[in-house]
């Protein structure tokens, strides 16, 4: 599917509303994205399963769902173990989530659920540096996951991923400054106003910077 494509059906879905029967647990959904499942390994009451979402491997632990290869499944937040043997593959992982909520759904159901969980207009990582030039000293609506935090001269820096933008490019990962405290691998929404081409000096130079960043509690 075409980005143009896609960003077309996550607007529509938006419109529609929460799907039917993805009632997400109090502290919400932690996919940032369709997260498939691409392995499992059944242990009577929970079941480990190798999942993937966007560019992100992992284990996880849940109850047995009945879980299957190339299911999708909505996952609530979780507690990470670090190097894990699971001797059913002979096989230590760096990382295994244990995840007490968990719903299997189809694909569409999966971009339908999250997508009605952005917060209103929320933007994408790679429009955000697509759509530099116009959205800069403007306020903006980012989302996505933590994957740094760093305190730092007063604030708390946090960079965010949602899947989608260049790796290479650097157009994968949107730093926030903020004065609020989050947890790598935690889903987050973030409101402030977006700066292009800031220099703070000791080498810290950003394309893209959201200043002044507040959390934004996505719908329920």
């Amino acid at each position: 599917m075409s980005r143009t494509l896609l960003l077309a059906t996550l607007v529509g879905l938006l419109a529609c509303g929460k799907p039917s029967g993805t009632e997400p647990p109090a502290d919400g959904w932690a996919n940032t994205g369709p997260t498939v499942v691409e392995q499992v390994v059944d242990r009577g009451s929970s079941q480990l399963l190798s999942v993937r979402q966007g560019p992100w491997q992992t284990w996880i632990e849940v109850p047995a769902v009945g879980a299957k290869v190339g299911d999708y499944v909505l996952l609530g937040k979780g507690t990470a173990r670090h190097d894990v043997a699971i001797s059913e593959i002979g096989q230590t992982v760096g990382e295994l989530v244990d995840i007490a909520n968990v719903q299997v759904v189809d694909e569409a159901t999966a971009r339908q659920t999250l997508a009605a969980s952005l917060p209103k207009d929320a933007v994408a990582v790679q429009t955000v540096y697509a759509e530099l030039n116009q959205r800069a000293d403007q306020p903006i609506v980012v989302y996505g996951t933590v994957v740094k935090a760093t305190s730092a001269v007063g604030s708390i820096w946090v960079h965010i991923q949602d899947g989608t933008g260049d790796a290479a490019a650097g157009t994968n990962d949107l730093t926030i400054q903020t004065q609020q405290s989050v947890a790598r691998g935690q889903r987050v929404a973030f409101r402030g106003v977006l700066h292009k081409d800031v220099d703070l000096g000791f080498g810290y130079h950003y394309d893209a910077l959201v200043k002044e960043g507040v959390l934004v509690e996505p719908p329920r």
